[in-house]
This record gives structure tokens, sequence and C-alpha cells, in this order.
């Protein structure tokens, strides 16, 4: 669950900032993801995740590493819970 969050997931800051489509669209979709108030893992993004399970990894990589998503200290399945990051924290 997105305990962090007050209102809607998303931020259209996501949008200027020359991003791949696939990185925006895990992003999306991890938007919706949080906004149902259900866990951000791999398997609730798996589900619904068109590309490969390669492709899912490399994009969660790179929101971590924009500071997009973080690792929260949960796990579900055996997998990482992310929570999303307020834009201003973002690099």
């Amino acid at each position: 669950m997105n305990r962090n969050s007050v209102g809607p997931a998303m931020s259209q800051k996501i949008f200027s900032m020359n991003l791949e489509v696939e990185t925006v669209s895990l992003y999306l979709l991890c938007c919706a993801v949080a906004d149902t108030g259900a866990a951000i893992t791999r398997t609730t993004l798996q589900d619904k995740w068109n590309g490969s399970r390669a492709s899912l990894e490399r994009e969660l990589r790179r929101l971590e590493e924009k500071n997009i998503l973080c690792r929260d200290d949960a796990e579900a399945e055996g997998y990482p819970v992310y929570q999303m990051v307020g834009e201003k924290r973002w690099r």
C-alpha cells in the first residue's frame, strides 16, 4: 500500500525529464497500482507489464536511479515493495 500518498501518485514532471518511453510507462503503471492502494511489487507490475521480465527489471532500476521509486523495508511474495518518492526528491 502507498502509505505516504495523500492524493494521486502521478506527477506531470515525469514528462519533462527526457526519460525513455518504457521508463515513463512503468512509472505510470506504478502510479496506477499505488492509486488502487495495492503494494507496488514486481509481481503486481509483471501482471500488467507488456514487456519482458528483463525490461521490467531494467526500468525498475532506472526509476530507482532517478529516485522516483525506492525500495521499502517490506517484502511481498519474496520481492521488495516499492514506494513512490515525492517529485522534489527526484534526480
